[in-house]
Formats: structure tokens, C-alpha cells, sequence
């Protein structure tokens, strides 16, 4: 496996696949394309858009393009976030193609990612993209963490709240506790 790390996102993808950059204005794309026809696409959006918006954007586009388009609700997740997930059967070229289709906000972009294979390539290359997307990881937006600081914590975005109070007290192992009762004792 490679790994891919620029522009605040990271993940990792089979070697042997060729990856592609593409900027527009402030959002980026990388692609990532097999031998056949499978594909990987994360694109980061600056302007923050909706997720349902972007995921019903991309439907569009698979309805105007293929006719008849078969969507299904998809409970996927993209870097422990909240996400729109949808799952797409199209045909082309005589033969079913399946997309899946993600996207989550972050605290300052959305993160869309869109996978496609044919249904000749499923059963190899589907394994592959779904193992992409669960190593896509991105940095949190965040810099107040104080990381000094043992009970304070962020989650990959810094947009789930700490649920351990920074005032609470360490708990203290009981051998700790007991190896210096016994040294006081001692001495």
C-alpha cells in the first residue's frame, strides 16, 4: 500500500494504482484509478456545503448521464463523522456499474468521497475502495487543544465536545498508592 498525505488528508491505496491531483479555485480532488475501471475520488470542498446537498448533486448528475439509475440508502461513515451515504446501480455499456457515494462537514470543509467499479470487478476491487475510505483520515481545524493537558482530547474535526471534564482528578492505580505507603514505612 501507498499513502497519500497532502493538503491536511491522508489515506492509504494500492501502489500499483495511479493517483491524480485536480485544484479548483480552493477545493482539491485526488483520484485514484486501478487497471480496470475501478476508481477512488476524494474531494474537499472549502465552501463547506451541506452533505445531503453534495450527495443529491452527485445523484443528479447519475440521473442526467444513465438512464435507469437505482439508488439505496447506505449507513457508511466517513472519518467517525456524521455522513451522507448513498449507493448507485447504473448501467453502461451493457453492463451494471455500482457507485458509492459519501460526504461529511468538517468544521471548516465537507469531504466528499465517490468509488465506482463495474459489476465484473466487484468482488476484487470493492474490498479495495472500501478499505481507502476507512483509512481516509483528515486534520482537525482545532489548534486550542492543549496537549499538556491529559483529559483534554479531540476527536479527528474538534466537532465532538470532550465528555471527560478537564478539572476532573487522575485516578491513581492503588500500586502506586501502595509502593509509596510501604516506602514511607520503611524509612
Amino acid at each position: 500500500m501507498a499513502v497519500y498525505e497532502e493538503h491536511g488528508v491522508g489515506f492509504e491505496y494500492p501502489d500499483n494504482w495511479e493517483l491524480s491531483h485536480e485544484h479548483h479555485d480552493e477545493d482539491f480532488s485526488v483520484t485514484i484509478e486501478s487497471e480496470g475501471t475501478a476508481f477512488w475520488m476524494l474531494s474537499v470542498l472549502q465552501g463547506r456545503p451541506v452533505a445531503e446537498d453534495v450527495i443529491e448533486a452527485a445523484l443528479e448528475s447519475f440521473r442526467a448521464e444513465y438512464d435507469p439509475v437505482d439508488v439505496y440508502e447506505s449507513e457508511d461513515s466517513i472519518c467517525m463523522l456524521p455522513t451522507a451515504a448513498r449507493d448507485v446501480d447504473f448501467y453502461e455499456l451493457e453492463m451494471v456499474n455500482r457507485a458509492s457515494l459519501r460526504a461529511c462537514e468538517t468544521d471548516s470543509t465537507t469531504i466528499f468521497v465517490l468509488f465506482q467499479m463495474s459489476d465484473t470487478e466487484r468482488a476484487e476491487a470493492e474490498p479495495l475502495l472500501k478499505a481507502i475510505t476507512d483509512s481516509l483520515m483528515c486534520e482537525s481545524d482545532d489548534d486550542g487543544l492543549d496537549v499538556t493537558d491529559p483529559f483534554a482530547f479531540d476527536n479527528l474535526f474538534g466537532a465532538i465536545d470532550n465528555v471527560i471534564e478537564a478539572s476532573a482528578e487522575p485516578h491513581l492505580d492503588d500500586s502506586a498508592n501502595f509502593a509509596s505507603d510501604s516506602s514511607e514505612e520503611e524509612g
